[in-house]
Formats: C-alpha cells, structure tokens, sequence
C-alpha cells in the first residue's frame, strides 16, 4: 500500500485541494526536475482542432523539456511512442479502429479536451483511455484555461489608474460572442437583465462588429476594447463543472473588468477569490442583480473593491502556456523510472471515459427559473 501511495504522490500532477494557490513553476524554465536518461516521444494521433500537434508550440513554456521531450504526429513515429494523445474534438472512430489494431498496453493513451461535455462527441470503446488531460481539477493530468497564482508578497495596485481607464459614457458592462445558441440559453439570460435596465454593448458575429478591431479581433484589439468597460458578461456557453475559460481568466488578467457569470460555485470550486467577479447565483431575482450591478458601477469605492484580490493574487494562463504537455512528459518520465510491477500496480483505464467527462457534469438550466 505504500508502494502505491508513494507512486501516486509522484505522478499525480497537482491536489486538487489548493488549486488556487498550486504556482505551476516546477513545469516552466526553472525547473530542477532531473531528466531521465531516456528520451521521451509523445505521439498525437489526430490534430487540435486544425492544428498540428508538435512539439515547438505545445512544450513552449517548458523549453528546457525539449532535450529529451518531444510530440510529433509523424505516422512513422506512432510505434515507438511513450503515449498517444487523441484531442476529442477530433476523434473518430476511424482512429480509434486504426489504434486498435497496434495497441501496445504498456503506451497510455490519453484523452487531451479542453471543451466541455455538452459540445462534445467523444465516444470511444470501453477501456481505450487511460489518462485524462482536460481542464478538470480530478484529471489525471490538469489542463485548465488558467489558474490563481498566490503572490509571494502583496505588491501595490493602483486603483486609481483602474478607475480612470473605465469610459464613464459607456454602458456598464460588454459582451463579445461568436457561439450564438447554446445549450445554456445565456443570450436569453443577456436579454433579461437588458430588459430590466442593464446597459450593455454586443458584439462579435452574433452581434455587431467590433468598433475599432474592424473583424480582426486580435488579443490586443479586444483588450483595448474591453477594458474601457467596468463589466464584461463571462457566460460560458454550457454549465459544467470545472468549466472555466478564457473569457473569465483573460477578463481579469489583460482587461482589468469584473466577470459577471452565471453561478458562483464553479468559481468557488477553482478557489478563485470571491470578490473578484459577480455571480447571478447571489441574488433572488434577475431585477435585484441589475439593481446591484448598475449600483456599483457607479459608486467607485464599491466597484474597487472587486479588484483588491490583485493584491495577493495573479493570474497563470495555463491553456496558453502548454503546461499540460509539460505536465504529460513529467508524468510519462516519472512512469519510466517505475519498476515492472509499479506500472502494473498503478495502470488504469476508463470503461467509460464518456461516463466520466459527460455525465451529470452539466446543468444547463436557467440561473433565474
């Protein structure tokens, strides 16, 4: 048993107890990690979304990694692979066929997804996976869109810079969306809080285009954009656990404005501060959130408040860094230092790994009933 415990403790990536708090350095450039004597080779068996997966763009905030890790989707490579990565968005049955007919047990295979469950099809046969890396706290390897990094000492925020960057003109709160219907319904919710007197400005394909980006939404364009509004609505387009995204991390991060979301127990689940978003969930109706948020729009002390959390904390975007790959050559060394009956003792499957990532992980219903 202490066998076991101990070979968990080393190849488990992060506890997802002090998730807020976890500094993802042991992956990044000052890494003291010792390099095995092997190489590592990870195979991805299909691409990310359009892109190929390679080593250059997904070890990149790891390069010292690149000595003896590297990914590659050369067909000629599969056979000698460490792992085979299978991205979800692209699976088909076709590869898992094709997989299967040359699996070697002792090579995981690992689901990569970064989207949520209820956009996803990913559906392979009992027992084909072995890994996770999604951004789930309980995936064998965390992948998350960004996290919250603990400063090692407060530093000095300056607030009035914060409150002078906000166009006293504008609405209160921006929205930029491109994924019009979704499962969440969150356009309706957008629409209910307008009726009840929340201002905000729309944009992106389902809305307007972008006033000053002219179509060509780089990050630095919508930064400049988003910032210049004291609210950004941060609704993801499905309720599910863990199920956090840029459009919250980067709101907070590049574009110094409040997220207003949805339901505030996801965030609490993450550990991410609770002063530094609103949460609809908070209130008994969908008029006394508009009556709180349009009253701290305009008091400034009450709407500084919501910034505070800089003082002690930043924010890592994980999803940019690669750090799940980092992560995957880590666990993938680690693993070859194990004796036989290690690997034997710590080798998993999933009978359903669809089980595992969809069910009951989604409630899409409205916030206000």
């Amino acid at each position: 048993i202490s066998v076991c415990l101990l070979v968990y403790i080393l190849v488990s990536w992060e506890s997802p107890l002090n998730f807020a708090q976890i500094i993802v350095q042991k992956y990044r450039r000052n890494d003291s990690f010792i390099p095995p004597n092997k190489s590592i080779l990870i195979y991805s068996a299909i691409n990310f979304f359009s892109e190929r997966v390679e080593t250059d763009r997904f070890l990149g905030e790891c390069p010292n990694y690149k000595e003896w890790c590297s990914i590659s989707q050369e067909r000629k490579d599969r056979s000698r692979a460490d792992a085979i990565v299978f991205h979800n968005r692209n699976f088909n049955m076709a590869s898992e066929r094709e997989m299967s007919t040359m699996r070697n047990l002792e090579v995981p295979y690992v689901l990569w997804g970064l989207e949520s469950p209820t956009y996803d099809a990913f559906k392979p046969d009992p027992d084909f996976i072995n890994w996770t890396m999604t951004y789930r706290r309980d995936a064998d390897i965390p992948f998350p869109y960004g996290r919250m990094k603990l400063r090692p000492v407060p530093i000095a925020i300056d607030y009035e810079q914060i409150w002078d960057g906000k166009n006293q003109s504008l609405p209160p709160a921006t929205w930029l969306v491109s994924h019009c219907n979704t499962a969440n319904r969150r356009g309706e919710v957008v629409d209910q809080l307008e009726g009840l007197g929340l201002r905000v400005d729309k944009w992106g394909g389902c809305f307007r285009r972008t006033p000053t980006c002219k179509g060509n939404e780089t990050e630095q364009c919508i930064n400049n954009l988003i910032s210049s509004y004291k609210f950004y609505v941060a609704f993801e387009n499905s309720n599910c656990v863990d199920y956090v995204t840029e459009k919250f991390f980067d709101t907070i991060r590049s574009r110094h404005a409040v997220p207003i979301v949805m339901h505030r127990k996801k965030y609490e689940d993450l550990e991410i501060p609770s002063s530094s978003f609103i949460a609809l969930s908070d209130y008994s109706s969908p008029s006394e959130a508009v009556q709180a948020i349009n009253r701290i729009a305009f008091d400034k002390q009450a709407y500084l408040e919501y910034h505070k959390w800089r003082l002690e904390f930043s924010i890592v975007p994980d999803n940019e860094n690669s750090t799940g790959f980092c992560a995957l050559c880590r666990k993938l060394a680690e693993r070859g230092i194990m004796s036989t009956d290690e690997k034997q003792a710590t080798r998993k499957s999933y009978l359903s790994v669809q089980e595992w990532h969809a069910n009951n992980m989604c409630n899409n219903s409205l916030v206000f009933d």
